[in-house]
């Protein structure tokens, strides 16, 4: 028999240990207890909840309360629910127990339009359900690319395509270094957001940036690397010189075993000096030493970012690819609604 309840403060530990034990090596932090805090920094309202069976934890979910115009709402699990290991192997486990959530969801939300989920499951686990609606379209990227750090820095390197390595190289003769950093001055604030209003316009415009406050929210909700016990949630900052100047920053998180690379920008007279390969390098032979299993280069889509994409698969790495947003609908008719008018603005923009 499964049972939902709401997660009380105590049950961090508890939690942070069910998702490093279950969660695969992409997207864990999302389902993190600090990224709850985070989103709750940001302003919006979230609610915790744990499904147990027979006294045992199985699933944990962060349900974030979304508005929108006229009062709406409807809910958001960022990479989530995030599910006992047992269940990834066995289809009628997890159709049952989303069959059991979506129930539970049309109970216990009646306010929201619907409920918007992304577990951590592979295209091949899609479940059939008439409670569960896939948008032809998603929040979080549906493939990642990872780095194996369970190898020699000489083996990774050498996984690496031939003009990776060459950029490397390069960056290092040009004198590229890179500072790591968990303090940022005004001014290296002043250069991250430089660096990346000219990467938007390097990316046609496309602004995939959030607002300067999430960046700032950050670092002040979440600890830096060195204030925190091995597998807690934090943060570190790579930044990129070149000739006694600010090239490139990354933004890189830490959480369980992985390092995930969220964010980064730098300056287009600076991409000559091959520092934004250079920072990738470094971000990840840290990770290595500091005994992280992962380092996640992030999404890759060769229609939304071909060139971003081919930039990233040439440092070679594994590939995660999930099923993506799974919708359960709540008041079926403005949920239609919805869906009707995010696909008449898609085609406006």
């Amino acid at each position: 028999m499964i049972k939902i309840s709401p997660a009380e403060h105590g049950q961090k530990d508890a939690w942070n240990n069910f998702v490093k034990n279950n969660y695969p090596p992409i997207g864990g932090f999302m389902a993190s207890w600090e990224w709850g805090e985070f989103q709750m920094a940001l302003g919006r309202k979230i609610e915790r909840y744990l499904a147990t069976a027979e006294g045992e934890i199985i699933s944990v979910f962060t349900a974030v309360y979304c508005r929108l115009p006229s009062g709406f709402v409807y809910g958001y699990v960022p990479r989530g629910p995030a599910l006992d290991r047992g269940f990834f192997d066995n289809p009628e486990k997890i159709k049952n127990f989303f069959d059991f959530l979506a129930r539970w969801i049309k109970n216990n939300f009646r306010r929201f339009i619907f409920f918007r989920l992304e577990p951590p499951l592979e295209p091949s686990q899609s479940i059939i359900s008439r409670q569960l609606i896939y948008p032809d379209y998603y929040i979080q990227p549906r493939r990642n690319l990872a780095i194996n750090l369970n190898q020699s820095e000489k083996e990774i390197f050498s996984q690496f395509h031939s003009s990776t390595r060459s950029n490397v190289k390069k960056a290092e003769r040009k004198g590229v270094t890179a500072e790591i950093k968990e303090n940022l001055t005004t001014s290296d604030w002043n250069h991250f957001f430089k660096m990346a209003q000219e990467t938007v316009l390097r990316n046609n415009g496309k602004n995939i940036y959030p607002p300067r406050e999430y960046f700032e929210t950050i670092t002040k909700v979440l600890p830096p690397l060195s204030q925190t016990q091995t597998g807690e949630m934090s943060w570190r900052f790579f930044c990129g010189m070149h000739e006694g100047q600010p090239a490139a920053i990354n933004l890189v998180i830490f959480f369980g075993g992985t390092a995930t690379y969220l964010f980064g920008a730098s300056y287009t007279k600076k991409l000559p000096s091959k520092v934004t390969t250079y920072l990738h390098w470094r971000g990840l032979t840290e990770s290595k030493k500091m005994g992280f299993k992962y380092y996640d280069l992030g999404g890759i889509d060769e229609k939304l970012w071909p060139s971003l994409t081919v930039f990233k698969k040439r440092f070679g790495g594994e590939e995660f690819e999930y099923i993506g947003n799974m919708d359960i609908p709540v008041r079926p008719l403005i949920y239609r609604l919805y869906n009707l008018a995010q696909k008449i603005r898609k085609r406006v923009l």
